[in-house]
């Protein structure tokens, strides 16, 4: 039996039994040609762009400067909590010793209404307040309501004791503004009693108007009974129980808790006057 072998060319396919499609046995050019054409996947993570890397950081260093406000907000807070507590604590161990009448009194219900229960009042809604942050909404408007109507009674109730007691005549710069602090602090009561009741009044006011005016009024407000107390401690009754550096203390004390205490009410009434002009 004679043998007779086929000569193997370049052409010549290999049959892989194996499988059900052949490999044609490529040439050193081909094989270059052929990787030329075929396409090259990149994976994205492994890819990454100037834009995408410049859009995280534009991110990060956002949320970092977020969160250095929202520090100092919270410190600022805590420190007029301090001074909150400070003014609170003095007036009343001032009147309490000499006993709680007359001007001693009035000194004191204004203090417990306006510098104790309206700031803390004012500042219940606040996210960066320490003592109300944790709390939800419902809870904290609950516990406005109840802080601001003690406050402004107290605070009411003390003015018109001074008031009666010299005859609506007051002539002083401290006593003009304690009238006008306690026409706004019952114009405010009243706005905030149709906001507690906007669905019925709505049809006079939209309930979000409404509530703009409750801010608006309870914030000025609030700003005049501290500018009042600022001057009342030039009257008489301080100077004969207090020296002179220990009023100046009181003044700057009252004035920033002032300043501290108006930065979560201006950014909720910021909010609303946005609101209304969309």
């Amino acid at each position: 039996m004679t043998e007779h072998h086929l000569p193997v060319t370049n052409n010549q396919t290999v049959v892989d039994y194996g499988s059900t499609t052949t490999t044609p046995i490529l040439s050193p050019s081909q094989r270059a040609a052929r990787t030329q054409r075929l396409p090259s996947f990149v994976l994205l993570n492994e890819s990454p762009t100037p834009q995408r890397y410049t859009r995280m950081s534009h991110n990060t260093l956002h949320g970092e400067t977020q969160r250095t406000g929202e520090r100092l907000e919270y410190f600022l807070n805590v420190l007029n909590q301090m001074c909150i507590g400070f003014i609170t604590i003095y007036i009343s161990y001032i009147t309490l010793r000499t006993g709680l009448a007359g001007t001693s009194l009035h000194a004191w219900l204004v203090t417990i209404g306006f510098s104790f229960l309206m700031a803390e009042g004012v500042m219940v809604h606040y996210g960066n307040n320490v003592l109300t942050n944790s709390y939800k909404r419902n809870t904290k408007t609950t516990i406005h309501w109840i802080v601001l109507t003690l406050g402004g009674t107290c605070g009411a109730a003390g003015a018109l004791i001074k008031m009666i007691q010299k005859g609506f005549l007051l002539q002083s710069t401290h006593g003009r503004l304690g009238i006008t602090a306690f026409i706004l602090c019952l114009l405010s009561m009243s706005s905030g009693l149709a906001a507690l009741c906007s669905q019925r009044v709505k049809r006079v006011l939209t309930p979000l108007l409404n509530k703009a005016l409750h801010n608006f009024l309870g914030f000025a407000c609030f700003v005049i009974a501290l500018v009042t107390q600022y001057y009342g401690y030039e009257t008489g009754y301080f100077k004969s129980r207090s020296e002179w550096d220990l009023r100046i203390l009181m003044k700057v004390v009252t004035l920033l808790s002032l300043v501290l205490s108006s930065i979560g009410p201006l950014k909720a009434f910021y909010h609303k006057v946005k609101a209304l002009s969309r």
